[in-house]
């Protein structure tokens, strides 16, 4: 048997290796346990139905960190209007905004309230979702 054959032979028996190992994985439950958060907070009927997608980005100690559009270097007005087309010329202080402000409100509460439901899970941190303002062309200061 030539070097190339047996390299080749090496190389295909790894390959097959790792490929029963991943399918395994997923049927033993050994799913990554952010992976499980993400699929929580995807599978959420309330959730599902608001126009921006909560993710968990990280887990460590006990503290799961959740991507939003809103933080304290980033108001929720621009994200507000992004979302809905008819907020696009209202103030800060019209009904319309403050009723979409207090939805999405709601919205973060029930993320955090999914994540504090598991045992393992302590606290929620915030981290700003700056992908989704760059996919959205919308600049922050």
């Amino acid at each position: 048997m030539d070097r190339l054959t047996r390299n080749a032979i090496i190389v295909s028996a790894i390959l097959l290796a790792l490929l029963v190992f991943s399918l395994a994985w997923n049927r033993l439950g050994m799913t990554p346990r952010i992976w499980q958060l993400n699929q929580l907070l995807e599978q959420d009927p309330v959730l599902a139905s608001y126009p921006y997608d909560f993710r968990a980005v990280l887990f460590l100690n006990g503290v799961v960190t959740l991507t939003s559009p809103h933080a304290s270097v980033a108001p929720v007005e621009p994200f507000l209007k992004a979302i809905d087309a008819d907020l696009a010329d209202k103030s800060s202080e019209d009904p319309a905004m403050l009723a979409a402000g207090e939805r999405f409100w709601r919205q973060e509460l029930r993320a955090i309230e999914l994540m504090i439901s598991q045992p393992d899970v302590d606290s929620v941190v915030w981290s700003l979702d700056r992908a989704w303002y760059h996919r959205h062309g919308i600049r922050l200061e």
